[in-house]
């Protein structure tokens, strides 16, 4: 029986007025290894191949539940201009969520909720699943009486927040799942090669891409093969816009298209290596939307860059194709064939945007052209699965100058979302965003490109059970600068390019099975990139303390 949850962040920026975050993963099918699906027709088939004899009978119908509260206290203060309760991106951005690093304090406790339904009734025999996830977010004591995303927690509540996350159809034309699914409809978009509905979240955060640069959701059509390797194709419409109307009386619609095909081969049980091919075309003229009627999308959007931590071009209307080639690898990322496990990848993203004003003071057109790569090991010390250190590198290339006609850094899908990629598993709290969060999302560094500038970035970890599968302790360090030179802040005060070091500890106790609770602290020391910036004063530092509860 298939059964799935997004989870460890969420991304609340689609629907009113909202503007938040993350990705937004799945947990595994308890049947996922089973060639045949069940309920269905096929179900005795199943017990036989399982020795399932004393399993309860599976369920037709399944409700999962994920609940989720944070309690924060930081010095780190958003200010986001029409999304209230909500701020995301990096900070000391003037713009977007305009987010502040002086002597204030600041507190809020902020909750989830993300129910998620599957219906597979017999009498499909086992050739397709339905399922619908949607999310209720907010601040504890804001808004009440209304109709907004991420609002209700007031007095009173009698608020209405229901944000769509998934709604669609799954089918299984063989009846096995791993030989073929075609997924339809609203659905998890990553930059993984598995099917987000039915992979553990453990593989969707350490394979691929990691989310770095496409982690949300799309509606559109996807297929997946785990038959020979592991394949997927996807085509979906990101967005669309009307830009030819008011000037050309011409009422059709233009799209934001996504196509993404990949495909992997285990080269020995446990050790898997990858290759990529993507391409993205935009007929929309820079007047689509990724937050309707407030922020729009696309490489020129004003707005877009200061929530995400993505670069702006300077090209006015413009329509364009950007296209990826990437590989990747991963080795025993769930220890079972040794101590030692590893993962990376490399991504070079092209193409070009051209503008279609005529006689424009700002470029015709921005060539693209970025390489990107990343490279994790873990080494699994002790007795328990927690008990691991890791070390990870990550690099982008940058671009010191965003106004001329080439980019020369990382293009990832936040140039279209709010979200569109989020790399969160990284281990850290400030210097990349803590990502166990429902409504406020910030960090030195929210997307890969660092607002165009690039990264070159380090982060080691070390975790031990205190008590066995119970309590279990994290230490981490990380250091990050940026791969060019940025421009002032200030005129009269030189910058550098060293972002900041950071250093953290978490400490998670387990309740019961699936409910967690933690408490996590974290101090960057800012560095020169932040010379002169007039809303970085301070060392960022914050202390959360997190609950949640998976149930089902």
């Amino acid at each position: 029986m298939t059964w799935w949850l997004k989870v460890e962040a969420g991304r609340a920026l689609r629907g009113g007025a909202t503007a938040l975050v993350l990705a937004v993963v799945g947990l595994s099918s308890l049947a996922s290894a089973s060639p045949t699906t069940v309920p269905g027709a096929y179900y005795d088939k199943y017990q036989d191949e399982k020795n399932r004899d004393q399993d309860a009978e599976p369920r037709e119908f399944v409700l999962i539940n994920y609940f989720f509260s944070r309690f924060t206290l930081t010095n780190q203060v958003g200010d986001p201009s029409g999304l209230k309760g909500v701020s995301l991106g990096p900070i000391g951005s003037p713009v977007g969520s305009a987010v502040r690093v002086t002597d204030l304090k600041a507190y809020y406790a902020e909750q989830r909720w993300i129910p998620v339904i599957e219906y597979s009734p017999w009498f499909v025999d086992g050739l397709a699943s339905f399922r619908a996830q949607f999310e209720v977010d907010y601040l504890w004591g804001r808004a009440a009486n209304t109709v907004q995303p991420n609002e209700g927690g007031g007095f009173n509540a009698d608020q209405v927040n229901i944000q769509t996350k998934n709604v669609n159809v799954a089918f299984y034309p063989f009846r096995d799942p791993t030989k073929l699914t075609i997924l339809i409809g609203t659905q998890p978009v990553y930059d993984t090669y598995y099917d987000p509905t039915r992979t553990p979240l453990n593989d969707i955060i350490r394979t691929g891409y990691k989310l770095t640069f496409l982690g949300s959701d799309a509606t559109g059509l996807s297929v997946f093969s785990s038959y020979k390797g592991n394949a997927k194709l996807s085509l979906l419409p990101l967005g669309t816009a009307q830009p030819d109307k008011a000037l050309g009386d011409d009422p059709r619609l233009k799209y934001i298209w996504l196509f993404t095909g990949d495909y992997t081969y285990p080269v020995q049980p446990g050790t898997n290596v990858g290759v990529s091919a993507w391409g993205l075309r935009d007929d929309t003229k820079g007047d689509a939307f990724a937050y309707e009627g407030l922020v729009k999308s696309g490489p020129a959007s004003t707005g877009l860059g200061g929530f995400t931590g993505t670069p702006r071009f300077n090209i006015e209307r413009p329509t364009g194709t950007v296209f990826w080639l990437g590989a990747h690898f991963n080795h025993n990322i769930d220890f079972r064939t040794g101590r030692l496990a590893a993962s990376g990848f490399v991504m070079y993203n092209g193409g070009s945007y051209k503008s279609s004003v005529e006689n424009t003071p700002n470029n015709t057109e921005v060539k693209i052209s970025g390489l990107s790569a990343n490279a994790e090991v873990l080494y699994n010390w002790g007795h328990t699965p927690n008990d691991v250190v890791s070390l990870e590198g990550m690099y982008t290339t940058g671009d010191s100058d965003l106004n001329d006609g080439k980019y020369k850094g990382a293009f990832t899908l936040n140039m279209y979302g709010l979200p569109g990629a989020v790399w969160f598993d990284h281990k850290t709290l400030l210097l990349f965003p803590f990502t166990s969060t429902a409504n406020n999302y910030t960090g030195a560094v929210s997307d890969i490109s660092n607002q165009g500038y690039g990264l070159r970035s380090a982060i080691a970890a070390g975790a031990m059970d205190l008590i066995p599968n119970k309590l279990n302790l994290k230490l981490g360090a990380a250091l990050a600068s940026s791969d060019v030179t940025p421009p002032r802040w200030s005129a009269d005060v030189p910058r550098g390019r060293f972002i900041g070091a950071e250093v953290n500890a978490e400490l998670r106790y387990t309740i019961r099975y699936l409910m967690t609770v933690g408490l996590h602290t974290g101090y960057m020391f800012k560095g020169s990139f932040y010379d002169g910036a007039p809303l970085v004063t301070s060392n960022p530092w914050a202390a959360f303390t997190t609950f949640t509860w998976y149930a089902f």
